[in-house]
């Protein structure tokens, strides 16, 4: 998506700012370590067939303000929070206009599918993903796809990692920049009566750049 309304420098401030918390030390990042969901980590290893997800991870929940684990957000870089704040207000306007336009090209009042969420909630996951010297061995994130009603990716400018799956071929999402990637859910698939697909998607890992992905799950 392009002309979405959020400002370029926002996304610059949010990239840098994001990036910046996972180039602190790891004593640091580990004061704010997953605890029921939330909070910062890796994926779990349950086998040793397992194909790996390479990646570090930042989950925090936004909205409802009152849900947020205050514990768990971080205070550094300073400006972290306000940063973090600003954007999840501009994401929120955002999701709210694409669910009436949705609901609108469906044929139903702009309205339909914001009353049909009911109480909204919104996660945010940061994505760090390193250079990897074996990217035919892992995945940045194994396929999947997302079980709430609509997400938007704001991904890095250089660095080619997202996939689609399309007629059982990977398809690469070439960043563009000031761009977002938007995403409809399994939720918002079945509210539609399957007229907006959610559609299986990966990361894969690059083995000479690093990159970061930042993700805003608007679910019901």
């Amino acid at each position: 998506a392009v002309n979405h309304g959020i400002p370029g420098s926002l996304m610059v401030r949010m990239k840098k700012t994001v990036r910046e918390f996972f180039e602190l030390p790891l004593e640091e990042k580990l004061k704010y370590e997953v605890k029921q969901v939330e909070g910062y980590g890796q994926v779990s290893v349950f086998s040793d067939n397992q194909k790996l997800d390479w990646s570090d991870i930042m989950h925090l929940t936004t909205l409802p303000p009152e849900s947020r684990k205050m514990n768990l957000w971080p205070t550094r870089p300073v400006d972290l929070r306000a940063t973090v704040d600003e954007y999840v207000s501009e994401t929120q306007k955002l999701s709210i206009t694409i669910l009436g336009l949705l609901s609108e090209i469906a044929g139903l009042k702009s309205d339909s599918f914001l009353n049909m969420y009911g109480k909204i909630s919104q996660l945010m996951s940061w994505n760090y993903y390193p250079p990897c010297p074996r990217p035919d061995l892992v995945l940045g994130i194994t396929p999947h796809s997302d079980g709430g009603g609509l997400t938007v990716l704001l991904q890095d400018d250089e660095t080619v990692g997202l996939q689609i799956c399309k007629e059982g071929e990977w398809i690469p999402v070439q960043p563009i920049p000031g761009a977002l990637v938007i995403n409809i859910g399994d939720m918002l698939e079945v509210m539609s009566n399957g007229r907006y697909k959610s559609v299986e998607h990966r990361a894969v890992t690059n083995i000479e750049r690093d990159r970061i992905s930042i993700a805003m799950f608007y679910d019901p």
